[in-house]
């Protein structure tokens, strides 16, 4: 029995995602690493916490979490920018409400409030 490879180099995962979501295409080398992320309705994105996403207490590490909401952010600037803008994050704070255990459905669901000539 085989075991396909993605391009990360690590194996594919089977998508358990919830209806309405489809996985990121085109997320780049580190989303890759991370995901798979999938895609929802109104743009929002999804990912299934695993065991290689658990720190010590069992539970998502923060930078896998924080790796969600800047994938999310970065996407939410594209999408309202004029243009071929690129994007770069500048601070990120983030507080984290409960821990997400292994098998946790996660989503990020952003609005940007203003978006200026080089800072949304």
């Amino acid at each position: 029995m085989g075991v396909a490879v993605g391009r990360a180099g690590y194996p594919e995962r089977m998508s358990d995602a919830p209806d309405g979501f489809r996985p990121l295409a085109d997320a780049g080398a580190f989303a890759e690493l991370v995901g798979p992320l999938h895609i929802g309705p109104g743009g929002v994105l999804g990912v299934r916490v695993e065991e290689r996403h658990l720190n010590r207490a069992g539970t998502a590490m923060g930078g896998f979490l924080a790796t969600l909401v800047d994938a999310a952010l970065g996407r939410a600037v594209r999408a309202e920018a004029t243009g071929d803008a690129s994007t770069a994050t500048v601070s990120l704070t983030t507080d984290y409400l409960r821990p997400a255990p292994s098998g946790a459905w996660l989503e990020a669901r952003t609005a940007v409030e203003r978006l200026g000539g080089r800072l949304a």
